[in-house]
This record gives structure tokens, C-alpha cells and sequence, in this order.
């Protein structure tokens, strides 16, 4: 993102995702992420969808639900991508169900804050996603979570990809699955 600074939400509901974590993230996408529909869910800041902007994605949809988040997320976009991408306020359940169907997205990445991750975890959202053909048939599903949670097994996706970073883990998932982990 050329080093500039984005404003983040006050509190500490919003984590911005880690330079290293989201360094590593783009690194195991790099072949996908050029002209990917990309959709950063649970956004905060909006850092992840406007790194992947940055590097190539042809579109960015960022869905928070929060209007504090939302409007510091606008900002954001409207400062590094004017005109660029689609920001949405919504409860990211309810967007995967109505205007998120249908989209038939490359990417859809997950960095909700640590208590939901940690307690309800990403089966849920994925299959929503499935379910409602958000991302097209071998779309990629990557979420952050903390370290101490475990990939979940989640029928119609395949465990592509899971590291760790210091209390971070890194998870990505192909839905309709070609390839192992690695």
C-alpha cells in the first residue's frame, strides 16, 4: 500500500490485520489475486481488500457491519482507491444471503474479531458462501484466527493452506478442493 498510514476504528474491536501476516497472506495468493473479485469480510479498517487492490485485484467488495467501522473504512477507500470497490454495512450472514449470492468471487478472506472467530469459527460463514454461490467453483476461503484454533473440516472445501505466525494462524480453503495442503 506504498506506506501510507489507514485510519483504524477506535476501541479494540478492530485488529488490523499484521504487515508480517498480511505479507504472508498475499504471498501464498499471489498467483490468484491478479484481477480476483475480492471480498474482505468482518473489514474493520479495510487494510486486507485495499492491499489486494493493490496488487492486482479487478474489484474489492468490503462488508462490516458496524457503522463507526464503516464509516473510517469509507475514508480509507475513498483516500487510497477513490472510486474504486464497494463498501457495504452489513451483518456479514445477512449480506452472504442477499446481495453477496450470486457473486461468483475469486477470494472471500474472514478476520472477524478473535472472541466470534474463536467462538463460533468460519464453518458457518463457509458454508453460507457455498450455499449462496458467492465465490465461483474453486473459489478460495481465507480466514485469521488465533493461533490456539483449529482448521475446521467443513464439507464441500478443502484445507489448502495453514500457518502460523507468532499467535496467529492463517488458514485458507479452495472450495471444490484440487489441491492438498502445502
Amino acid at each position: 500500500m506504498c506506506g501510507r498510514k489507514l485510519k483504524v476504528p477506535p476501541g479494540d474491536k478492530v485488529r488490523p490485520t499484521q504487515d508480517r501476516v498480511r505479507e504472508a497472506l498475499f504471498a501464498m495468493l499471489m498467483t490468484v489475486i491478479p484481477d480476483a473479485v475480492f471480498i474482505d469480510l468482518f473489514a474493520g479498517s479495510g487494510a486486507v481488500g485495499i492491499e489486494a487492490y493493490s496488487r492486482g485485484a479487478r474489484h474489492v467488495t468490503w462488508v462490516e457491519q458496524d457503522p463507526r467501522n464503516v464509516a473510517v473504512l469509507k475514508a480509507n477507500v475513498a483516500a487510497l482507491m477513490p472510486g474504486e470497490g464497494e463498501v457495504v454495512c452489513s451483518d456479514v450472514s445477512r449480506w452472504l444471503k442477499g446481495a453477496g449470492r450470486g457473486r461468483q468471487a475469486t477470494i472471500a478472506f474472514a478476520d472477524p474479531p478473535y472472541v466470534a472467530g474463536l467462538d463460533q469459527g468460519f464453518a458457518g460463514v463457509m458454508r453460507l458462501i457455498r450455499e449462496n454461490q458467492v465465490l465461483g467453483a474453486d473459489g478460495l476461503f481465507a480466514a485469521e484466527m488465533p493461533v490456539r484454533r483449529q482448521p475446521e473440516e467443513v464439507e464441500g472445501w478443502v484445507l489448502w493452506r495453514d500457518r502460523t505466525y507468532g499467535r496467529t494462524r492463517l488458514v485458507i480453503y479452495r472450495m471444490n478442493g484440487t489441491e492438498s495442503a502445502g
